[in-house]
């Protein structure tokens, strides 16, 4: 009667160990996501490098930029500020006060629209979570030392980021 009784504990405890390596198993293919968190960011521009910095010192970094026109803000206390594209129109930037202040980088359809990839294309390795997470929008208020960062997405992936280093 015990050899019985064993044998069947036993059929149950392998029944019960299959049920969950079968969970096991759908869990990892099809709730958890694929992206690998360790994974390389490509650097698009080195924002520590750039932001905040005069038209010379940005020329060194990113090559001689064009005058696309002037920028004009009263909030801002901007009356002329000269709007400079550079690398092709990828990078866009309004000198406020004489330093770059907004900074825009634009032809990103490549990258998927997750915080750490939008970070990382701005050399930024702090991986915190936006402020604002809406659809088609995230930003960052004060991250680091930076006013604003704000990403906009397009079909599921980055569109252009906005980045504000002293302005609001």
């Amino acid at each position: 009667m015990e050899q019985t009784s064993v044998r069947r504990k036993w059929a149950n405890w392998k029944f019960i160990s299959f049920i969950v390596i079968l969970i096991a198993i759908f869990v990892k293919f099809y709730v958890l996501d694929e992206h690998d968190e360790n994974a390389a960011v490509t650097v698009e521009l080195d924002l520590p490098q750039v932001a905040m910095r005069s038209q010379q010192e940005v020329a060194a970094i990113l090559g001689k930029g064009q005058l696309e026109n002037f920028y004009r803000d009263e909030k801002a206390g901007c009356e002329k500020c000269p709007r400079v594209s550079y690398r092709d129109g990828k990078v866009e930037i309004i000198y406020m006060s004489e330093i770059a202040d907004q900074i825009r980088l634009n032809g990103l359809a490549d990258y998927a629209f997750e915080n750490r990839i939008i970070l990382g294309l701005l050399n930024l390795s702090e991986n915190i979570a936006p402020n604002i997470d809406s659809g088609g929008v995230k930003t960052w208020d004060n991250y680091q030392k930076y006013t604003q960062i704000s990403a906009f997405s397009k079909d599921g992936h980055v569109d252009y980021i906005l980045v504000k280093s002293k302005t609001e």
